[in-house]
């Protein structure tokens, strides 16, 4: 397919708070993504005739502290760029019956906003490309309604999906993300807030507190070095080189395995009848275990005094606590197998 610029007349009012100009391409690809969520969209009733916009970029000259877009079931990317300016691509799919969208863009007080109002009642979306220069603090706000959203390298963000996936690398700050029922893959983060509503989870070198709520939906984490809360909803859990002070694991039938790299000072464990492998060096632990009559496997040093606790419940199901390196120990061989997640979409250049 080749990419198409587009001009268009602009808005009343607009010209006087963003600077912009019709410039440069969007990959196709982010076109086609567009193309299959536009045939139906979730409350309309029917299939629809469907238009699509050429897609266009436009570059904002001002400063530009924060991101806030909207996209109404269309993917939504945010990332690092070496320009001066922020630059915006935006692709409109739309009804036929309907028209065509009118997509807002304004600054107003650093933030950037983004949106086609006209979509919160009608068959449209806009699927958003944003590149803001590296030298620039940006913090983002995106809901994408089902679309697949992408953010890297921004100080924090507050990511909801609506089912989509979502992709999150080197944010520098927090990350909060609900992706109701979507895959949530986080590469580096200085502290994460996930609730995935069914879907898979994977945190990778997050540097600060990781809150996780899966619903069912398996759960790794590699690298962690806050604080743990994870509440799985059954899904399993595995967890490695993990540094966190304290942790707390909530399983209600998944599997848990739990495998520090610095010894922690309050584990609290509890499968709801599946199996829990805790590994920790150092000791002792005030340890507590409450297997329901499940086989039991301890081989860490106890103390009920210890300063640091462990407490383990698995009703019924099978429980280990064990340092690094025990025979069946946390490694590459006996890790679960990695859940099935989606590659992110090619960045557009």
């Amino acid at each position: 397919m080749r990419a198409v610029t587009a001009q268009r007349a602009p808005r009343p009012g607009i010209g006087s708070r963003v600077l912009w100009r019709a410039s440069g391409v969007v990959t196709a690809a982010f076109l086609a993504a567009l193309g299959g969520w536009a045939i139906v969209r979730a409350g309309t009733p029917g299939p629809s005739i469907m238009n699509a916009v050429p897609i266009r970029t436009v570059t904002i000259a001002q400063p530009v502290s924060s991101v806030n877009v909207q996209s109404y079931g269309a993917p939504i990317q945010v990332m690092r760029g070496s320009g001066p300016d922020v630059t915006v691509g935006e692709a409109v799919s739309y009804a036929k019956q309907d028209g065509t969208p009118a997509v807002t863009t304004t600054v107003t007080n650093g933030q950037l906003t983004l949106a086609a109002p006209a979509c919160n009642s009608s068959n449209c979306s806009v699927g958003f490309t944003v590149t803001v220069p590296a030298r620039d603090v940006t913090a983002v706000t995106a809901t994408s309604d089902g679309g697949n959203i992408v953010v890297s390298g921004v100080t924090g963000a507050s990511l909801d999906s609506g089912g989509g996936n979502v992709w999150a690398t080197g944010v520098t700050g927090t990350l909060v993300v609900n992706s109701e029922g979507g895959a949530v893959i986080v590469t580096g983060a200085n502290g994460a807030t996930v609730d995935s509503g069914g879907g898979p989870v994977r945190a990778t070198s997050v540097n600060g507190p990781l809150a996780v709520s899966s619903e069912g939906g398996p759960v790794t984490v590699t690298g962690l070095t806050g604080t743990l809360y994870a509440g799985t909803g059954g899904g399993p859990l595995f967890a490695q080189g993990v540094s966190a002070p304290t942790a707390t694991v909530i399983g209600e039938g998944g599997d848990v395995r739990l495998g520090f790299r610095t010894a922690p000072e309050s584990v609290q464990v509890n499968t709801g009848g599946g199996a829990a492998f805790v590994t920790v060096p150092g000791g002792p632990y005030a340890l507590t275990t409450d297997n329901g009559g499940g086989p039991q496997s301890v081989g860490i040093s106890i103390d009920p005094a210890a300063a640091r606790s462990i407490n383990v419940s698995t009703q019924g199901g099978p429980l280990r606590v064990e340092p690094p390196g025990a025979a069946g120990s946390l490694s590459a061989k006996s890790a679960p197998p990695a859940p099935k997640l989606p590659a992110p979409p090619p960045v557009p250049g």
